[in-house]
């Protein structure tokens, strides 16, 4: 006599409400992290682009590819976050760790900027 969404637990007057996980209360999180990362990311390759050509005065050919490499390893790295959410930590922490993660490495190149 099990209604939907819920199922008996030892005695016959407990039961356990399952509770819905995530839907659209999760989405602005989702949608703001990436808008977040978008912007970073872009940010952070025009400047890139700068600093190589202009203070390490690198070729723009070389910069340009170095940038692509960059972004293609960065782009390859979420098949392993994948995997690690999968297998071990679970969705929820493998983001919450990577966006603190990349914050912290922003943070670290900003400073770095802020200093030169």
């Amino acid at each position: 006599m099990n209604a939907q969404g819920e199922k008996m637990e030892g005695s016959r007057d407990s039961m356990v409400i399952e509770k819905k996980k995530g839907g659209a209360r999760t989405l602005p999180f989702i949608f703001s992290n990436e808008v977040c990362e978008r912007l970073a990311a872009t940010g952070f390759f025009a400047n890139m682009i700068s600093y190589l050509t202009q203070v390490l005065h690198l070729p723009l050919t070389k910069s340009a590819t170095m940038l692509t490499n960059f972004g293609g390893t960065s782009t390859m790295f979420t098949f392993a976050g994948a995997f690690i959410a999968d297998t071990y930590a679970g969705r929820f922490w493998t983001i919450t760790v990577a966006s603190v993660i990349y914050l912290m490495v922003d943070l670290f190149i900003l400073l770095q900027f802020i200093v030169l």
